[in-house]
Order: C-alpha cells, then sequence, then structure tokens
C-alpha cells in the first residue's frame, strides 16, 4: 500500500519523480476503518447472541486476516493499451480512467473501496483499486468477507473461475466503452483482463495466453485441492473445538453435582454424629439406673423368706368376780413381737421395695429401651444413606477425571491436526 500511495518511492526506478503530482488519489482509507464500517453492527449483533465469550469476535479484521482461506481484501489495477503507445493519448486514457474510477463504487455496492490511486508517474497511467468484498448473510454473522457471494448478490452470475470472468467482462466493457469515447481508434484485445491493445499488439500475446491459461487452469485445480483439504481440516478442527466445549461444560456440571453430593455427605455425617451422641448418653443413663436397681436387689432376698419374730404378741385379760377371786386369762392376738435388729431388716427390705415400685412406674413412663431402640434403627438408615452418597462421590470423582483426560487428549488431536495444516499449507504455498 505504500507503493501506491507514493510513501515510499525509493527502489522503484520505473517512477518519474518529477510527474508524482500528476497522480489523482480518489480514496485513501485505513482498511481496519472501512472494516469498521461495513462490519461492525453485524459483529456487535453477532457478538449479543453468544453466550460463551470464546464464541464472539474480538476483532473481525484480525480474524480474517488470520483466516487462511479468506483474503481480507482485493486488488485491482486498470490501465488501457501500454506504455509504448504514442503519447498523444496518454491524457485521453487518464481521463477514460478517472471516469471509471468515479463510476467503480455505484457499479460494485459490494467491493468496499478503501483505496483508489491513479497513477501517472509511469510509463503508461493506471488506476489501483484496493477493496474489501462484503456480502449478506442470513446465519451467523449478517455481513461477511468473501469474493463469490459479494458478486453474485451484485447480479453476476455462475460461480467459481466462471464468476469472476462474467464480472471481469462487465468491467472490461464498460472501460473499453470509456476508452473508445475518448480513444476512438483504440481496439479491445482479447486477452482476458482490463488492458487495451492495438489488434497488432494482440498477435504478439496470442501464443503466450494459449500457455499462460493452461499454466493458470493447473494453478487453479490445485488451488482448489489445495483450499477442499484446507476446508475438511478446518471443518474437523471446529468440530473437535465443539466436542471439546461440551466436555468442558459436562465436567463444570459434574464438579457442581459432587460439591452438592459432599454437602450431602457431611451432612448426614453430623446428623449420624448427634444420634451417636444421644446412643451414648442413653446407654450411660441405662447402666447408671441398672447400677442403682442392683444395690436396691442387694436388699433383697433371692428368695421367698419367712420373717423371724421373737413371739406372737399375748393379751392378759382380767374378769373380776362377786365372789372369790377374778379371773386371769391369756390370749394370742395375730400381731408379732420383734426385737429391734428384727425390725431393721424388715424396714431394709420394705425400703427397697418401695423404690423398685417408684422407678419401675417411672421406666414404664420414660421408656429408654424403646428410645434406645428407635435411635439404632435411625443410626443404621442414616449410615446405609451415607455409604450410598459416599459411593456416588467416588463415582462423580471417577467421571471427573475421565472428562479431564478425554479432554485431553482432544486437545492433543487439536493440536496435531492445526500443526498438520500449517505444515499443509507452507507445503502447498511453496509449490504454488
Amino acid at each position: 500500500m505504500s507503493h501506491n500511495n507514493r510513501e515510499n518511492v525509493h527502489g522503484n526506478p520505473g517512477i518519474d519523480l518529477t510527474r508524482l503530482h500528476e497522480n489523482i488519489y480518489f480514496v485513501q482509507k485505513d482498511i481496519r476503518s472501512v472494516y469498521k464500517d461495513v462490519f461492525q453492527e453485524a459483529v456487535d449483533k453477532y457478538n449479543e447472541k453468544q453466550k460463551w465469550n470464546d464464541r464472539k469476535i474480538q476483532d473481525y479484521y484480525d480474524k480474517i486476516r488470520k483466516d487462511t482461506k479468506t483474503h481480507e481484501q482485493r486488488e485491482l489495477v486498470v490501465a488501457i493499451g501500454e506504455g509504448k503507445d504514442d503519447p498523444k493519448y496518454r491524457e485521453a486514457k487518464k481521463e477514460a480512467l478517472q471516469e471509471y474510477a468515479k463510476a467503480f463504487q455505484g457499479r460494485n455496492p459490494n467491493l468496499a473501496v478503501y483505496n483508489m490511486v491513479l497513477h501517472d508517474d509511469e510509463a503508461n497511467p493506471h488506476l489501483h483499486i484496493n477493496y474489501v468484498p462484503n456480502f449478506e448473510s442470513s446465519r451467523g454473522l449478517t455481513r461477511r468477507v468473501g469474493m463469490d457471494r459479494a458478486l453474485q448478490q451484485q447480479g453476476i452470475k455462475g460461480k467459481g473461475m466462471e464468476l469472476i470472468a462474467n464480472w471481469r467482462q462487465l468491467e472490461t466493457a464498460y472501460i473499453e466503452s470509456l476508452a473508445k469515447e475518448h480513444i476512438p481508434e483504440f481496439e479491445r484485445a482479447n486477452v482476458g483482463s482490463h488492458k487495451y491493445m492495438k489488434v497488432r499488439q494482440y498477435k504478439e500475446y496470442a501464443e503466450v495466453k494459449s500457455t499462460v491459461e493452461k499454466q493458470i487452469h493447473e494453478k487453479e485445480v490445485q488451488v482448489e485441492m489445495f483450499n477442499d483439504r484446507i476446508k475438511h481440516g478446518g471443518r474437523k478442527v471446529e468440530e473437535l473445538q465443539i466436542v471439546k466445549q461440551q466436555m468442558e461444560r459436562d465436567v463444570v456440571d459434574t464438579y457442581k453435582e459432587l460439591k452438592t453430593v459432599k454437602r450431602q455427605v457431611k451432612k448426614e455425617e453430623e446428623t449420624l454424629e448427634l444420634i451417636n451422641q444421644r446412643y451414648i448418653e442413653l446407654e450411660k443413663k441405662v447402666q447408671q439406673k441398672q447400677g442403682e436397681y442392683g444395690r436396691t436387689m442387694d436388699h433383697l432376698p433371692n428368695e421367698e423368706v419367712c420373717i423371724p419374730f421373737l413371739h406372737k404378741e399375748v393379751v392378759t385379760e382380767v374378769q373380776d368376780k362377786l365372789f372369790g377371786k377374778a379371773d386371769i386369762t391369756k390370749k394370742q392376738t395375730k400381731n408379732y413381737v420383734l426385737s429391734p435388729q428384727q425390725y431393721q431388716e424388715v424396714t431394709k427390705q420394705v425400703n427397697a421395695a418401695v423404690i423398685i415400685k417408684k422407678d419401675y412406674k417411672r421406666l414404664r413412663q420414660t421408656d429408654f429401651v424403646q428410645e434406645n431402640e428407635s435411635l439404632r434403627e435411625h443410626a443404621k438408615h442414616y449410615r446405609s444413606q451415607n455409604n450410598e452418597l459416599k459411593q456416588e462421590k467416588s463415582q462423580l470423582q471417577k467421571k471427573v477425571g475421565t472428562l479431564n483426560a478425554e479432554i485431553s487428549l482432544l486437545q492433543a488431536h487439536i493440536r496435531d491436526l492445526q500443526a498438520n495444516i500449517k505444515v499443509f499449507v507452507s507445503t502447498n504455498e511453496k509449490s504454488l
């Protein structure tokens, strides 16, 4: 571009420095600004629809420039005749080229011109037109870079080289009409370019044309095969990238599930710990009551006993008489006479029986045994549930490990594909 804009004229002996002022600069824009004007609205709309940041387009110009399948810009050189033509036609050629330049953008709305200059400081006046071909798309990015679709949407028929040839034919016909307006005696030579030659000049190039066309066709076939292989490799890389992204999302989801299971395991373990503590407390209470019961039982005989006594109680009855002595009668009652030691022993046994009766009534109301059994069942249930959660946790950890291993393999495969594509591109570029 520095050559076209004459920013650096050194090293080009074909430039006549005394005619630099004769050059005409129609358009001089930075290509990035043109990309922004043409594509930024479509890029913004595209990015708004993307959920993943890695799918968003940060800089569309950089993206296309790095794309080996797409040219970020194209250049068209337009000239009439050759430098050895009669100098009297120079000004007429220049006027025809100026008309062509001014009408180019209007005739080609899908070819956004960012640099257009007419060089009149070399042997023959000629135009340099640099443009960005673009077209509307109904899927994804609504405006994209692409020569074929750009021309097709302008109404040009055909595809591939036929499409380009048809477009060149239209442009050639237009520049021919302008050339004839300014230089009636000039005739177009059928050389498939935008140049115009005298009939005598055509004979010199006819033989060369056939050879060059064959070489061009061979190179075009090679380029087409090369592009097909590049596209196939690119699609494969894109498919693997999609699989990799899905697996990465699966890993994230599995990690979340694993985190939830870990929380459940922790909660169940805390509940189980509380049950165990309550179980231990009840065991202690039961043991304590068993000790008290044992001590009470120590005061009771193991078999039925007959309580010893001194003798039965005797009551003396005196019955007075009118005459003689009174009658004295002794009778035994149902009461028993105990010694102090015997009384104490009986008292201990009675007190022990009273204590046992009270504890029995209280135990019937509290029912430690029933609560203890219930706690055992709860503990058994929570242990079972805890084991199931631990098994699920182990399975999830294995799944995460497997997914990470598969992602690593995919990444290695993608790197290999990208390396192979680069080698293939480099090899074919050298051969071409």
